[in-house]
Protein backbone atom coordinates (compact mmCIF):
# COMPACT_ATOMS: atom_id res chain seq x y z
CA UNK A 1 0.00 0.00 0.00
CA UNK A 2 2.74 2.43 1.00
CA UNK A 3 4.44 2.04 -2.39
CA UNK A 4 1.11 2.76 -4.16
CA UNK A 5 0.46 5.88 -2.41
CA UNK A 6 4.39 6.66 -3.03
CA UNK A 7 3.94 6.26 -6.79
CA UNK A 8 0.68 8.15 -6.80
CA UNK A 9 2.25 11.48 -5.22
CA UNK A 10 5.27 10.80 -7.82
CA UNK A 11 3.53 10.86 -10.44
CA UNK A 12 1.62 13.67 -9.71
CA UNK A 13 4.96 15.78 -8.54
CA UNK A 14 6.48 15.02 -11.76
CA UNK A 15 3.16 16.02 -13.49
CA UNK A 16 2.67 19.14 -11.17
CA UNK A 17 6.67 19.67 -12.60
CA UNK A 18 6.68 19.39 -16.52
CA UNK A 19 2.60 21.52 -16.79
CA UNK A 20 4.36 24.16 -17.17
CA UNK A 21 2.46 27.74 -15.95
CA UNK A 22 2.45 30.14 -19.60
CA UNK A 23 2.42 33.57 -19.23
CA UNK A 24 1.10 36.51 -21.59
CA UNK A 25 2.67 39.58 -21.83
CA UNK A 26 -0.16 42.51 -21.52
CA UNK A 27 1.67 45.59 -21.86
CA UNK A 28 2.74 46.89 -25.55
CA UNK A 29 6.17 45.66 -25.07
CA UNK A 30 8.07 44.37 -22.27
CA UNK A 31 12.09 43.80 -21.52
CA UNK A 32 13.16 40.65 -20.48
CA UNK A 33 16.53 41.14 -17.92
CA UNK A 34 18.87 39.20 -16.74
CA UNK A 35 18.18 39.40 -13.20
CA UNK A 36 15.16 41.09 -11.49
CA UNK A 37 16.18 44.31 -11.65
CA UNK A 38 15.21 47.32 -14.11
CA UNK A 39 19.09 47.95 -14.01
CA UNK A 40 20.24 44.63 -14.97
CA UNK A 41 21.01 43.81 -18.74
CA UNK A 42 18.03 43.53 -21.01
CA UNK A 43 18.20 40.11 -22.82
CA UNK A 44 15.42 40.77 -25.08
CA UNK A 45 12.30 42.83 -26.11
CA UNK A 46 8.71 40.86 -26.31
CA UNK A 47 5.87 41.92 -27.65
CA UNK A 48 2.21 42.34 -26.32
CA UNK A 49 0.08 38.56 -26.62
CA UNK A 50 3.93 36.76 -26.74
CA UNK A 51 3.75 33.57 -24.40
CA UNK A 52 5.78 32.93 -21.63
CA UNK A 53 7.07 29.90 -19.99
CA UNK A 54 6.73 30.46 -16.13
CA UNK A 55 10.12 28.77 -14.71
CA UNK A 56 10.48 31.00 -10.92
CA UNK A 57 9.01 33.81 -8.56
CA UNK A 58 10.81 36.39 -6.68
CA UNK A 59 8.92 39.27 -5.08
CA UNK A 60 7.68 41.04 -8.04
CA UNK A 61 9.67 39.63 -10.73
CA UNK A 62 9.00 36.23 -12.55
CA UNK A 63 12.03 34.47 -14.01
CA UNK A 64 10.45 32.63 -17.65
CA UNK A 65 11.85 31.51 -20.73
CA UNK A 66 11.04 32.76 -24.04
CA UNK A 67 11.99 31.11 -26.84
CA UNK A 68 15.53 30.29 -26.58
CA UNK A 69 16.48 33.17 -23.92
CA UNK A 70 16.07 33.02 -20.11
CA UNK A 71 15.16 35.83 -17.37
CA UNK A 72 13.17 38.10 -15.41
CA UNK A 73 10.36 40.39 -16.22
CA UNK A 74 8.08 42.32 -13.73
CA UNK A 75 4.98 40.58 -13.09
CA UNK A 76 2.68 43.52 -13.51
CA UNK A 77 3.40 43.30 -17.25
CA UNK A 78 2.29 39.21 -17.60
CA UNK A 79 -0.82 37.10 -17.05
CA UNK A 80 -2.11 34.07 -17.09
CA UNK A 81 -4.85 34.95 -19.99
CA UNK A 82 -3.71 36.63 -23.02
CA UNK A 83 -4.37 39.59 -23.79
CA UNK A 84 -8.11 41.18 -24.69
CA UNK A 85 -8.19 42.82 -28.56
CA UNK A 86 -8.50 46.34 -28.80
CA UNK A 87 -12.51 46.94 -28.84
CA UNK A 88 -12.89 49.60 -31.18
CA UNK A 89 -16.30 51.10 -32.66
CA UNK A 90 -14.25 52.03 -36.41
CA UNK A 91 -14.49 48.96 -37.86
CA UNK A 92 -12.44 50.75 -41.25
CA UNK A 93 -9.42 53.24 -39.40
CA UNK A 94 -8.47 53.51 -42.97
CA UNK A 95 -11.76 55.27 -44.22
CA UNK A 96 -10.97 58.94 -43.61
CA UNK A 97 -14.65 59.94 -43.06
CA UNK A 98 -14.98 57.66 -39.88
CA UNK A 99 -11.14 59.49 -38.76
CA UNK A 100 -12.86 63.32 -39.55
CA UNK A 101 -16.08 61.98 -37.09
CA UNK A 102 -14.40 60.73 -34.63
CA UNK A 103 -13.86 63.24 -31.57
CA UNK A 104 -9.91 63.54 -30.79
CA UNK A 105 -8.75 63.38 -27.39
CA UNK A 106 -7.93 66.78 -26.22
CA UNK A 107 -3.30 67.22 -26.71
CA UNK A 108 -1.55 66.60 -23.44
CA UNK A 109 -0.92 70.25 -22.90
CA UNK A 110 -5.10 71.41 -23.01
CA UNK A 111 -5.47 69.02 -20.37
CA UNK A 112 -2.43 69.91 -18.31
CA UNK A 113 -3.48 73.59 -19.10
CA UNK A 114 -7.22 73.00 -18.35
CA UNK A 115 -6.57 71.01 -15.35
CA UNK A 116 -4.34 73.95 -13.58
CA UNK A 117 -5.74 76.94 -14.97
CA UNK A 118 -3.72 79.49 -17.26
CA UNK A 119 -1.73 82.69 -16.47
CA UNK A 120 -1.82 84.96 -19.10
CA UNK A 121 1.45 84.41 -20.81
CA UNK A 122 0.63 80.26 -21.29
CA UNK A 123 -2.34 81.41 -23.26
CA UNK A 124 -0.04 83.56 -25.22
CA UNK A 125 2.45 81.04 -25.99
CA UNK A 126 -0.02 78.74 -26.77
CA UNK A 127 -1.91 81.05 -29.09
CA UNK A 128 1.21 81.65 -30.35
CA UNK A 129 1.64 77.93 -31.10
CA UNK A 130 -1.37 77.38 -32.75
CA UNK A 131 -2.42 75.07 -30.51
CA UNK A 132 -6.14 77.21 -29.04
CA UNK A 133 -6.61 80.53 -30.38
CA UNK A 134 -7.15 82.43 -26.89
CA UNK A 135 -8.50 85.61 -28.33
CA UNK A 136 -11.51 83.96 -29.75
CA UNK A 137 -12.22 82.32 -26.64
CA UNK A 138 -12.32 85.53 -24.67
CA UNK A 139 -14.33 87.63 -27.25
CA UNK A 140 -16.77 84.84 -27.29
CA UNK A 141 -16.69 84.77 -23.13
CA UNK A 142 -17.26 88.58 -23.23
CA UNK A 143 -20.17 88.63 -25.08
CA UNK A 144 -23.24 89.61 -23.41
CA UNK A 145 -27.01 88.16 -24.38
CA UNK A 146 -29.88 89.77 -23.20
CA UNK A 147 -33.30 88.50 -23.13
CA UNK A 148 -34.94 90.21 -26.31
CA UNK A 149 -31.83 88.48 -27.88
CA UNK A 150 -32.94 84.71 -26.62
CA UNK A 151 -36.49 85.47 -27.72
CA UNK A 152 -35.71 86.51 -30.78
CA UNK A 153 -33.72 84.14 -31.88
CA UNK A 154 -36.18 80.85 -30.02
CA UNK A 155 -38.53 82.45 -32.05
CA UNK A 156 -37.28 82.11 -35.56
CA UNK A 157 -38.05 79.69 -37.89
CA UNK A 158 -35.62 76.60 -38.49
CA UNK A 159 -33.15 77.02 -41.13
Amino acid sequence: MKILICALTLSFTMATVFAADILYVQSNQAKIFTDPSFQSQRVVTVNKGAALTLLATSDSWVKVSYQQHTGWIASLLVNKKPPQEKITVIKDADNDAQKDAVRRRASASASAAAARGLRQDERARASDQSQTNYPAVEKMEATQVNEKDVETFMQAPAK
